[in-house]
């Protein structure tokens, strides 16, 4: 009887940014791990629902990840030939879970360190003061219960520098760019989501501002204003299509590289992000550099690219430094 890894999920949908890159670790851990039998564990449709209507958007972020802790401490305790893992929920400010996990858990892909812009007084403290504390407990606990680390960008590998073992910007690992040489009909995409941090608020004003002139398309949050193409939910594979066709993307401010970014890059789409951000060199080929405090310079840059004639993207070939293999094998 083959042994088994008993693998937490707290979010396993194909179509967010915490699923694809669940989906994504537990491909790896199969690919890599062919001896092992996997059995996925994750909390179901109805009692997210529940925990949603009691608790808001705390229950994502909070609820539902120590619900998963339970879960694999009782694998751990009544359950024999198995190893764990913790896939997601795991952002590295939540230091409850490094702490509470069961011994010799595997981890998923650790996330977080986004870049903070210009808001609210409270929105800074959280982020750039208290996340920071956060961070250094979380730190403290991985390097007491843990040899190596990976997360899915590059945004938090400095806080790591005393740690062997660390494994970053896995979101590139199968990054490939595709161009279907389709007519780019649209001249914007931008996904839309509530979150401070995204700035959505900024984007939205943008959009507006450009309405009059240029063919906008909105995933996700809806903007109202009828020049604007809105589309709340999509799957990936037409998400893709819709990329094909399109020219230029908005990044939020936080995190370059996000599913979404990737998407844009990978089907040819030319990307505007936060200045404060510096991307990989090999992507930076096929972005554009904006300063997101200042709207009025946001807004002239924008219209100067978009008024001049498309060109073809350069072909992005990412050089892959990091072996990932050694992370994965059991």
């Amino acid at each position: 009887m083959k042994k088994k890894i008993f693998i937490w999920c707290s979010d396993i949908n194909k179509q967010s940014g915490e699923g694809i890159l669940a989906n994504k670790f537990i491909k790896d851990i199969k690919k890599y791990n062919p001896e092992f039998h996997l059995v996925i564990k994750s909390i179901s449709p109805k009692k997210i629902f529940f925990l949603r209507k009691v608790f808001g958007k705390f229950s994502d972020r909070f609820i539902v990840p120590i619900y998963g802790v339970v879960n694999l401490w009782l694998i751990y305790l009544f359950k024999e030939n198995k190893k764990i893992c913790f896939v997601n929920y795991l952002p590295l400010w939540n230091f409850l879970i490094f702490i509470f996990l069961p011994p010799k858990t595997i981890l998923g892909p650790v996330t977080g360190g986004g870049k903070i812009l210009k808001g609210s007084f409270f929105n800074f403290l959280i982020r750039k003061i208290i996340f920071n504390i956060l961070y250094e407990i979380s730190i403290k606990f991985i390097n007491l219960r843990h040899k190596k680390i990976l997360f899915s960008t590059d945004l938090l590998k400095d806080k790591f520098k005393s740690f062997n073992k660390v494994y970053s910007n896995y979101v590139l690992k199968d990054f490939k760019y595709s161009d279907h040489k389709k007519k780019r009909i649209y001249d914007l995409v931008v996904y839309l989501r509530d979150h401070q941090n995204k700035r959505t608020d900024l984007i939205t004003k943008l959009i507006q501002n450009l309405s009059d002139k240029y063919k906008i398309v909105t995933v996700g949050k809806s903007v109202n204003d009828k020049k604007i193409k809105n589309i709340k939910k999509i799957n990936r594979k037409k998400f893709y299509i819709l990329l094909q066709k399109t020219k230029y993307s908005f990044l939020s401010p936080e995190n370059k590289y996000s599913f979404f970014a990737l998407d844009c890059l990978s089907n040819g789409v030319h990307v505007f992000y936060n200045k404060e951000d510096i991307p990989l060199k090999e992507i930076k080929v096929n972005m554009t550099p904006l300063n997101y405090n200042n709207f009025k310079h946001f807004l002239k840059i924008v219209k100067k690219k978009l008024n001049k004639s498309w060109s073809k993207p350069k072909k992005i070939k990412i050089n892959k430094k990091e072996n990932f293999l050694s992370y994965f094998k059991i």
